[in-house]
Protein backbone atom coordinates (compact mmCIF):
# COMPACT_ATOMS: atom_id res chain seq x y z
CA UNK A 1 0.00 0.00 0.00
CA UNK A 2 1.41 3.44 -0.89
CA UNK A 3 2.61 5.51 2.05
CA UNK A 4 0.22 8.34 1.26
CA UNK A 5 -2.79 6.01 1.31
CA UNK A 6 -1.65 4.47 4.60
CA UNK A 7 -1.21 7.93 6.12
CA UNK A 8 -4.72 8.93 4.96
CA UNK A 9 -6.21 5.79 6.52
CA UNK A 10 -4.44 6.48 9.80
CA UNK A 11 -5.74 10.05 9.81
CA UNK A 12 -9.28 8.88 9.08
CA UNK A 13 -9.07 6.27 11.84
CA UNK A 14 -7.71 8.86 14.24
CA UNK A 15 -10.58 11.25 13.52
CA UNK A 16 -13.17 8.48 14.00
CA UNK A 17 -11.53 7.53 17.29
CA UNK A 18 -11.55 11.18 18.37
CA UNK A 19 -15.27 11.66 17.71
CA UNK A 20 -16.49 8.24 18.84
CA UNK A 21 -14.10 7.77 21.76
CA UNK A 22 -13.15 9.96 24.68
CA UNK A 23 -11.12 12.50 22.69
CA UNK A 24 -13.96 14.92 21.87
CA UNK A 25 -15.57 14.93 25.34
CA UNK A 26 -12.18 15.42 27.03
CA UNK A 27 -11.47 18.36 24.70
CA UNK A 28 -14.89 19.94 25.32
CA UNK A 29 -14.87 19.34 29.09
CA UNK A 30 -11.37 20.77 29.46
CA UNK A 31 -12.18 23.89 27.43
CA UNK A 32 -15.54 24.50 29.13
CA UNK A 33 -14.32 24.00 32.69
CA UNK A 34 -11.30 26.26 32.22
CA UNK A 35 -13.53 28.93 30.67
CA UNK A 36 -15.84 28.63 33.70
CA UNK A 37 -12.87 29.19 36.00
CA UNK A 38 -11.95 32.27 33.98
CA UNK A 39 -15.47 33.73 34.36
CA UNK A 40 -15.52 33.08 38.10
CA UNK A 41 -12.06 34.61 38.48
CA UNK A 42 -13.19 37.73 36.60
CA UNK A 43 -16.45 38.26 38.47
CA UNK A 44 -15.00 37.62 41.94
CA UNK A 45 -11.64 39.31 41.41
CA UNK A 46 -10.66 41.23 44.58
CA UNK A 47 -9.63 44.86 44.55
CA UNK A 48 -5.95 45.68 44.40
CA UNK A 49 -4.93 43.20 41.71
CA UNK A 50 -3.98 45.92 39.26
CA UNK A 51 -5.07 45.55 35.67
CA UNK A 52 -6.91 42.29 36.42
CA UNK A 53 -9.20 44.09 38.90
CA UNK A 54 -9.72 46.92 36.41
CA UNK A 55 -10.63 44.41 33.70
CA UNK A 56 -13.00 42.70 36.14
CA UNK A 57 -14.87 45.95 36.74
CA UNK A 58 -15.09 46.74 33.03
CA UNK A 59 -16.29 43.24 32.22
CA UNK A 60 -19.01 43.33 34.89
CA UNK A 61 -20.17 46.80 33.84
CA UNK A 62 -20.57 45.79 30.21
CA UNK A 63 -22.09 42.36 30.80
CA UNK A 64 -24.02 42.69 34.05
CA UNK A 65 -24.68 46.42 34.64
CA UNK A 66 -22.30 46.44 37.61
CA UNK A 67 -22.24 49.47 39.93
CA UNK A 68 -18.88 49.67 41.73
CA UNK A 69 -20.30 51.92 44.46
CA UNK A 70 -23.04 49.56 45.60
CA UNK A 71 -21.68 46.25 44.33
CA UNK A 72 -25.00 45.64 42.61
CA UNK A 73 -25.26 43.91 39.28
CA UNK A 74 -27.58 41.67 37.29
CA UNK A 75 -26.78 38.40 39.05
CA UNK A 76 -29.39 36.54 36.99
CA UNK A 77 -27.41 37.33 33.82
CA UNK A 78 -24.22 36.10 35.50
CA UNK A 79 -25.78 32.78 36.50
CA UNK A 80 -27.13 32.31 32.98
CA UNK A 81 -23.64 32.88 31.57
CA UNK A 82 -22.26 30.33 34.05
CA UNK A 83 -25.03 27.79 33.50
CA UNK A 84 -24.79 27.60 29.71
CA UNK A 85 -21.24 26.15 29.58
CA UNK A 86 -22.09 23.83 32.48
CA UNK A 87 -25.07 22.53 30.51
CA UNK A 88 -22.75 21.82 27.57
CA UNK A 89 -20.34 20.00 29.89
CA UNK A 90 -23.13 17.94 31.49
CA UNK A 91 -24.60 17.01 28.10
CA UNK A 92 -21.16 16.02 26.81
CA UNK A 93 -20.43 13.87 29.87
CA UNK A 94 -23.80 12.12 29.52
CA UNK A 95 -23.59 11.41 25.78
CA UNK A 96 -20.00 10.11 25.99
CA UNK A 97 -20.27 8.53 29.44
CA UNK A 98 -19.29 5.05 28.23
CA UNK A 99 -16.25 6.32 26.34
CA UNK A 100 -15.19 8.31 29.39
CA UNK A 101 -15.61 5.28 31.64
CA UNK A 102 -13.42 3.19 29.34
CA UNK A 103 -10.78 5.91 29.39
CA UNK A 104 -10.75 6.29 33.16
CA UNK A 105 -7.66 4.14 33.80
CA UNK A 106 -4.22 5.72 33.97
CA UNK A 107 -2.96 4.33 30.64
CA UNK A 108 -5.90 5.61 28.62
CA UNK A 109 -5.86 8.96 30.36
CA UNK A 110 -2.29 9.51 29.25
CA UNK A 111 -3.34 8.86 25.66
CA UNK A 112 -5.88 11.69 25.98
CA UNK A 113 -3.24 14.30 26.72
CA UNK A 114 -3.51 15.72 23.19
CA UNK A 115 -7.27 16.56 23.24
CA UNK A 116 -6.88 17.83 26.80
CA UNK A 117 -4.02 20.10 25.71
CA UNK A 118 -6.14 21.29 22.76
CA UNK A 119 -8.94 22.17 25.21
CA UNK A 120 -6.50 24.12 27.35
CA UNK A 121 -5.26 25.98 24.27
CA UNK A 122 -8.78 26.90 23.10
CA UNK A 123 -9.81 28.09 26.58
CA UNK A 124 -6.60 30.13 26.85
CA UNK A 125 -7.17 31.74 23.44
CA UNK A 126 -10.80 32.65 24.23
CA UNK A 127 -9.98 33.98 27.70
CA UNK A 128 -6.91 35.81 26.46
CA UNK A 129 -8.89 37.33 23.61
CA UNK A 130 -11.55 38.60 26.00
CA UNK A 131 -8.92 40.07 28.27
CA UNK A 132 -7.01 41.70 25.41
CA UNK A 133 -10.22 43.20 24.00
CA UNK A 134 -11.70 44.35 27.30
CA UNK A 135 -8.71 45.40 29.39
CA UNK A 136 -8.76 49.11 30.30
CA UNK A 137 -6.55 51.34 28.25
CA UNK A 138 -4.94 54.57 29.28
CA UNK A 139 -7.30 57.06 30.84
CA UNK A 140 -8.67 59.60 28.41
CA UNK A 141 -11.18 62.41 28.57
CA UNK A 142 -12.28 61.79 24.99
CA UNK A 143 -15.48 59.70 24.89
CA UNK A 144 -15.77 56.79 22.53
CA UNK A 145 -17.63 57.69 19.31
CA UNK A 146 -21.35 56.91 19.34
CA UNK A 147 -21.86 53.63 17.40
CA UNK A 148 -25.32 54.68 16.18
CA UNK A 149 -27.16 52.09 14.12
CA UNK A 150 -24.58 49.40 14.91
CA UNK A 151 -25.98 48.99 18.43
CA UNK A 152 -29.59 49.88 17.66
CA UNK A 153 -32.32 47.40 18.48
CA UNK A 154 -36.05 47.20 17.74
CA UNK A 155 -37.38 45.52 20.88
CA UNK A 156 -41.03 45.89 21.87
CA UNK A 157 -41.53 47.07 25.46
CA UNK A 158 -44.46 45.85 27.57
CA UNK A 159 -47.51 48.14 27.15
CA UNK A 160 -47.63 49.24 30.79
CA UNK A 161 -49.90 51.81 32.41
CA UNK A 162 -48.75 53.44 35.68
CA UNK A 163 -49.32 56.64 37.67
CA UNK A 164 -46.96 59.62 37.86
CA UNK A 165 -46.00 61.87 40.79
CA UNK A 166 -49.12 64.01 40.30
CA UNK A 167 -51.52 61.09 40.18
CA UNK A 168 -52.01 61.18 36.40
CA UNK A 169 -52.06 57.94 34.46
CA UNK A 170 -49.28 57.23 31.99
CA UNK A 171 -50.03 54.78 29.19
CA UNK A 172 -46.90 53.85 27.25
CA UNK A 173 -48.69 53.03 23.95
CA UNK A 174 -50.29 56.51 24.08
CA UNK A 175 -46.80 58.03 23.75
CA UNK A 176 -46.41 56.65 20.22
CA UNK A 177 -44.81 59.35 18.08
CA UNK A 178 -42.78 60.77 20.98
CA UNK A 179 -39.20 59.95 21.94
CA UNK A 180 -39.24 58.26 25.35
CA UNK A 181 -36.36 57.88 27.81
CA UNK A 182 -36.96 55.26 30.51
CA UNK A 183 -34.79 54.81 33.58
CA UNK A 184 -35.15 53.43 37.10
CA UNK A 185 -34.61 55.26 40.43
CA UNK A 186 -35.95 55.35 43.97
CA UNK A 187 -36.43 58.34 46.25
CA UNK A 188 -34.25 57.25 49.18
CA UNK A 189 -31.30 56.19 47.00
CA UNK A 190 -28.10 57.96 47.99
CA UNK A 191 -25.60 56.29 45.67
CA UNK A 192 -26.15 55.89 41.92
CA UNK A 193 -29.64 57.45 41.57
CA UNK A 194 -28.50 61.02 42.34
CA UNK A 195 -25.77 60.68 39.75
CA UNK A 196 -28.24 59.32 37.20
CA UNK A 197 -30.57 62.26 37.83
CA UNK A 198 -27.77 64.83 37.61
CA UNK A 199 -26.49 63.35 34.36
CA UNK A 200 -30.02 63.26 33.01
CA UNK A 201 -30.55 66.91 33.98
CA UNK A 202 -27.33 67.88 32.18
CA UNK A 203 -28.29 65.84 29.11
CA UNK A 204 -31.74 67.42 28.84
CA UNK A 205 -30.37 70.94 29.17
CA UNK A 206 -27.93 70.30 26.31
CA UNK A 207 -30.57 69.01 23.86
CA UNK A 208 -31.71 71.18 20.95
CA UNK A 209 -35.17 72.62 21.42
CA UNK A 210 -36.79 70.67 18.57
CA UNK A 211 -35.57 67.37 20.02
CA UNK A 212 -36.55 68.20 23.57
CA UNK A 213 -40.09 69.08 22.50
CA UNK A 214 -40.57 65.48 21.38
CA UNK A 215 -39.02 63.91 24.50
CA UNK A 216 -40.76 62.36 27.49
CA UNK A 217 -38.73 61.05 30.46
CA UNK A 218 -40.23 58.19 32.48
CA UNK A 219 -38.50 57.29 35.75
CA UNK A 220 -39.77 53.95 37.07
CA UNK A 221 -39.78 53.49 40.84
CA UNK A 222 -37.39 50.77 41.96
CA UNK A 223 -38.99 50.85 45.41
CA UNK A 224 -42.74 51.00 44.68
CA UNK A 225 -43.77 50.02 48.22
CA UNK A 226 -42.18 53.16 49.71
CA UNK A 227 -42.03 55.78 46.92
CA UNK A 228 -45.03 57.96 47.78
CA UNK A 229 -46.39 60.68 45.51
CA UNK A 230 -44.94 63.29 47.87
CA UNK A 231 -41.47 61.77 47.79
CA UNK A 232 -41.55 61.43 44.02
CA UNK A 233 -42.63 65.05 43.60
CA UNK A 234 -39.81 66.21 45.87
CA UNK A 235 -37.24 64.27 43.83
CA UNK A 236 -38.51 65.71 40.54
CA UNK A 237 -38.60 69.25 41.87
CA UNK A 238 -35.30 68.91 43.72
CA UNK A 239 -33.44 68.14 40.51
CA UNK A 240 -35.25 70.86 38.56
CA UNK A 241 -37.23 68.63 36.22
CA UNK A 242 -40.31 70.13 34.60
CA UNK A 243 -43.69 68.45 34.35
CA UNK A 244 -44.88 66.71 32.20
CA UNK A 245 -41.48 66.29 30.53
CA UNK A 246 -40.28 64.28 33.54
CA UNK A 247 -42.73 61.80 35.03
CA UNK A 248 -41.85 59.63 38.02
CA UNK A 249 -43.95 56.46 37.76
CA UNK A 250 -45.31 54.12 40.39
CA UNK A 251 -48.33 51.89 40.91
CA UNK A 252 -49.25 48.53 42.32
CA UNK A 253 -45.92 47.02 43.52
CA UNK A 254 -46.58 43.70 41.80
CA UNK A 255 -47.32 45.43 38.49
CA UNK A 256 -44.30 47.73 38.81
CA UNK A 257 -42.15 44.68 39.54
CA UNK A 258 -43.38 42.96 36.39
CA UNK A 259 -42.63 46.04 34.29
CA UNK A 260 -39.14 46.41 35.76
CA UNK A 261 -38.37 42.76 35.13
CA UNK A 262 -39.69 42.87 31.57
CA UNK A 263 -37.54 45.91 30.80
CA UNK A 264 -34.38 44.45 32.38
CA UNK A 265 -34.14 46.63 35.49
CA UNK A 266 -32.75 44.05 37.91
CA UNK A 267 -32.84 44.94 41.61
CA UNK A 268 -32.34 43.37 45.02
CA UNK A 269 -32.84 44.86 48.48
CA UNK A 270 -30.30 44.49 51.26
CA UNK A 271 -32.40 43.36 54.22
CA UNK A 272 -30.01 44.94 56.74
CA UNK A 273 -29.47 48.37 55.17
CA UNK A 274 -32.56 48.75 53.00
CA UNK A 275 -30.30 49.74 50.09
CA UNK A 276 -31.52 48.50 46.72
CA UNK A 277 -28.79 47.19 44.44
CA UNK A 278 -29.94 47.77 40.90
CA UNK A 279 -28.81 47.91 37.31
CA UNK A 280 -28.13 51.45 36.08
CA UNK A 281 -29.96 51.50 32.80
CA UNK A 282 -31.42 53.96 30.31
CA UNK A 283 -33.77 52.79 27.58
CA UNK A 284 -34.42 55.04 24.59
CA UNK A 285 -37.64 54.40 22.68
CA UNK A 286 -38.08 55.71 19.16
CA UNK A 287 -41.23 57.27 17.71
CA UNK A 288 -42.51 53.82 16.73
CA UNK A 289 -42.46 52.75 20.39
CA UNK A 290 -39.51 50.36 19.95
CA UNK A 291 -36.54 50.18 22.33
CA UNK A 292 -33.82 51.59 20.10
CA UNK A 293 -30.95 51.79 22.60
CA UNK A 294 -30.05 50.29 26.00
CA UNK A 295 -27.34 52.38 27.64
CA UNK A 296 -25.63 52.72 31.03
CA UNK A 297 -25.94 56.31 32.32
CA UNK A 298 -22.93 56.14 34.64
CA UNK A 299 -20.18 54.83 32.32
CA UNK A 300 -18.72 56.02 29.01
CA UNK A 301 -22.25 55.51 27.59
CA UNK A 302 -23.32 58.78 29.21
CA UNK A 303 -21.99 60.80 26.28
CA UNK A 304 -23.97 58.60 23.91
CA UNK A 305 -27.36 59.25 25.49
CA UNK A 306 -27.64 62.81 24.24
CA UNK A 307 -26.35 61.86 20.80
CA UNK A 308 -28.84 59.01 20.56
CA UNK A 309 -31.70 61.29 21.63
CA UNK A 310 -30.77 63.84 18.96
CA UNK A 311 -30.63 61.13 16.29
CA UNK A 312 -34.01 59.69 17.34
CA UNK A 313 -35.60 63.13 17.76
CA UNK A 314 -34.74 64.13 14.22
CA UNK A 315 -36.03 61.00 12.55
CA UNK A 316 -39.15 61.45 10.51
CA UNK A 317 -42.20 60.00 12.30
CA UNK A 318 -43.70 56.99 10.57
Amino acid sequence: MPATAQSGDETDTGLRRFFSGAGLPVFLLTAVLLYELFLVAVVFAPQGWGIWSEFSVEFKVWCFGYDARTGGMAWAAFWVMIAEPLFIAATTAFLWRRALQRASNRTNLWRLRTPAAAGVLVAALVSGGLFAYGKPGEATDTPLPFPGERIRTALTPPPFQLVDQRGAGVNLPALHGRIVLVTGIYAMCSTSCPEILRELRTTLDALPGDVRERLVVLALSLNPEYDTADLMSRVAEGYGFSYPEFRYLNGDPALVGEVLQALGFSRSKNAETGIIDHANLVLLLDAQGKIAYRLNPTTHHRAWIGQALIALGREEPR
